[in-house]
């Protein structure tokens, strides 16, 4: 299922992406990288990490980069023994990135998944409580680690483009202000066997598990991962640490924005928790929730509400519940905010009419809309940013493209208004591929 969906990548040329060649132009934060480093399965960690003569690992790579630089990592499966760690930070006009070579896949592949090291993770060489931000990774598969990615009191940090999937525990940890996690493939994630075994809690490990400030999720395909698809964690176990977090925004829950996300097929929980007392302030809207809680029969497919009855400012705006009867059938279960606002979405009215995803999983689900879809221009417009944020000019930018283009790369709205869920709908849409669009060049 995995390899099938990996296939045939296909590569969009939009004018509102960023700005990255090979040759180095302007790019996500606009202003040209320092230097420029190269990554090959062919390579040698003993060379200048030229293109001519690159780097053999990521790991390597990323440890010598520092604010502005940028590493490409050609095609291929680069077998990593040891964590990727981003110890330092970039700026806002020279951020440290991480991409794939243009029109090229590489895959990140950890040799241990039970070792809790073997991940990549953005974690301040001063420690845990110091940021780390100006980041972006982008255009990977990252499979086999503990978690795919690792965050700890990270900012402005763009996640885009990738694939995670198949890793022990979480697809994406961690606590942050300024995260933007947009068009991945979020796949199969958690401790599947130890599940079935019942050596582990089936509960516990999710697609992404997050809290902090000005979290943007946005146009994602996040399925079959063991539990949550998102877990938003306005818990107790968020709570301000100096030890832990860089400053009181990296604990709490506040001003996130989860929308054109489509979540399906999870499997022991459903596609989002709000889970505490401080997720405060989020929208969660556009988004298609399918056929969740497979393995538990009557809960809910759509959203979980966990100790969050004193949350405040929650908004479920504009999303499209659907559920066979097979497994989680209730649009959201659990006390919500007494201030909730649940408004204009499709609850159990009609399937989302996929290109291809019956009630059971089939081996290559394919989330593009067909002409019949009820979730065609259904959708709310973006806003300019997340509910009581002040965004940084350079991330503000990064996020409203985000909110006007797709999943494929599609601008949005190409109707008369936009669509819910991944994917905007285009008339060639039953020929799209599930796969994620890479990094992007424009001339």
């Amino acid at each position: 299922m995995i390899i099938r969906l990996k296939q045939a990548i296909s590569i969009y040329v939009l004018a509102s992406a960023l700005s990255t060649t090979v040759t180095g132009c302007q790019h996500y934060f606009g202003t040209a990288h320092a230097a420029t480093y190269y990554v090959a399965t062919t390579g040698d960690n003993s060379n200048p990490g030229t293109e001519d003569k690159p780097f053999r690992t990521i790991a390597h790579a990323v440890n010598a980069m520092v604010a502005g630089d940028t590493t490409y990592a050609r095609g291929g499966t680069y077998i990593e023994s040891a964590e990727v760690r981003f110890k330092r930070s970039g700026t806002s006009s020279a951020p440290i990135r991480l991409l794939n070579y243009p029109g090229e896949t590489p895959t990140i592949r950890f040799t241990d998944r039970t070792n809790g090291t073997h991940r990549i993770s953005l974690w301040n060489s001063g420690g845990y409580n110091k940021a780390v931000g100006w980041i972006v990774i982008e255009g990977f598969t990252i499979t086999n680690s503990a978690v795919g990615i690792r965050l700890y009191s990270a900012n402005d940090v763009i996640i885009r483009g990738n694939t995670i999937y198949d890793n022990q525990y979480q697809g994406i940890l961690g606590y942050g202000t300024r995260i933007l996690v947009d068009r991945n493939v979020i796949n199969h994630n958690g401790n599947f066997s130890g599940c079935a075994a019942g050596t582990v809690s089936c509960n516990k490990e999710h697609g992404i598990y997050m809290n902090g400030t000005a979290i943007t999720i946005t146009n994602n395909v996040i399925y079959d991962n063991l539990s949550y698809g998102i877990q938003m964690n306005g818990s107790s176990s968020s709570v301000y640490d100096p030890s832990l977090h860089a400053g009181q925004e990296f604990a709490v829950s506040h001003n996130w924005i989860i929308a054109n996300n489509t979540l399906a097929y999870n499997k022991y929980r459903a596609g989002i928790v709000v889970w505490g007392s401080t997720c405060n302030n989020a929208r969660i809207e556009n988004n298609i929730f399918y056929e969740n809680s497979r393995n538990v029969r009557g809960s809910a497919n759509g959203i979980d509400y966990v100790g969050a009855g004193s949350a405040t400012g929650i908004q479920v705006r504009n999303n499209h519940f659907y559920a066979s009867g097979l497994g989680g059938t209730a649009s959201s279960t659990g006390t919500p905010p007494s201030d909730l606002v649940f408004t204009e979405n499709i609850v159990n009215i009609s399937s989302p009419e996929f290109v291809n995803a019956p009630v059971e999983l089939p081996a290559s689900p394919n989330f593009a809309l067909t002409p019949r879809s009820p979730a065609i221009d259904k959708g709310l417009p973006p806003s300019d940013e997340p509910p009581g944020e002040t965004l940084r000019t350079a991330f503000k930018d990064a996020l409203l493209k985000a909110r006007r283009t797709d999943f494929a790369g599609t601008a949005r709205p190409q109707g008369r208004a936009h669509d819910i869920g991944a994917y905007e709908y285009r008339t060639d849409g039953d020929a799209q591929s599930p796969t994620p669009v890479q990094s992007v060049q424009i001339r």
